[in-house]
């Protein structure tokens, strides 16, 4: 019994305190203004922030990394399939968006285990997040991703600039590279490079630059998921909230 107590004693103090001294940074005057907005509007009963909360929407504690303020815009104020409309003001949208901002900041949600991601898998989880987030693709971005699979260009081509093949960086070759020079590389490839001849119709090209540009609006999120690959399996336990560690 005086074991038990001692446990909760324990437990309890770990709670309420930081005695690793490993407190995040405070949030700032806004960022608490848009916590507040958060919690009036009971958003953990659905959403989770480090695995705690609801499970109907999806974890946001990374989550704003990966949208466009457009569309985070529209969610807070028409909501999104199954989330209702709060019809938010502008500066209870900013409040908001800095409170997620500065929430991703802190870390990710929760650590991961087990054997590497393949870069083609990797990139199917981060479309499905997004499209769970942002909604369906529109159709000229879905026929692109498609091609994109169907070609096998993920072997080659990573959203970093770190590929075994040298090949450029999908999240900046839509503005990096001309669009008639892009066009024209999806259907003739590259002679005397690795890059092989497609022989694209013109609107399969359109549909995989549609899928480019759709990519590079989220290439930040994409280029830290794939960095990820390499560590991914790896826990470090000094980068871990107490309550996490395995």
């Amino acid at each position: 019994m005086l074991a038990l107590v001692g446990a909760f004693v324990l437990q309890t103090w770990l709670v309420y305190s930081d005695p690793t001294g490993r407190s995040t940074p405070p949030l700032s005057i806004l960022a608490v203004e848009g916590r507040g907005i958060w919690h009036s509007h009971n958003c953990q009963a659905c959403h989770q922030i480090y695995g705690f909360g609801g499970f109907l929407g999806p974890d946001l504690t990374n989550a704003v990394l990966g949208l466009s303020q457009a569309r985070l815009d529209s969610i807070l104020t028409e909501g999104s399939q199954q989330m209702p409309a709060f019809h938010l003001e502008q500066g209870e949208r900013e409040a908001v968006t800095q409170y997620l901002r500065e929430l991703a900041e802190t870390g990710v949600s929760q650590p991961k285990r087990g054997e590497n991601l393949p870069p083609a898998e990797l990139l199917e989880n981060f479309v499905a997040l997004a499209v769970e987030l942002d909604g369906p693709l529109a159709s000229g971005v879905a026929r692109g991703y498609a091609i994109v699979g169907e070609q096998g260009c993920i072997g080659c081509h990573l959203p970093n600039p770190r590929s075994l093949h040298r090949a450029p960086d999908l999240t900046t070759m839509h503005s990096r590279v001309e669009q008639a020079r892009l066009l024209t590389v999806l259907d003739e490839g590259i002679p005397g490079k690795a890059m092989p001849r497609l022989r694209l119709s013109t609107s399969d090209c359109e549909a995989v630059r549609a899928f480019l540009a759709w990519m590079e609006e989220r290439g930040e999120a994409m280029r830290r998921d794939f960095a990820s690959i390499g560590s991914e399996g790896q826990i470090i336990l000094s980068a871990l909230p107490w309550f996490e560690y395995p």
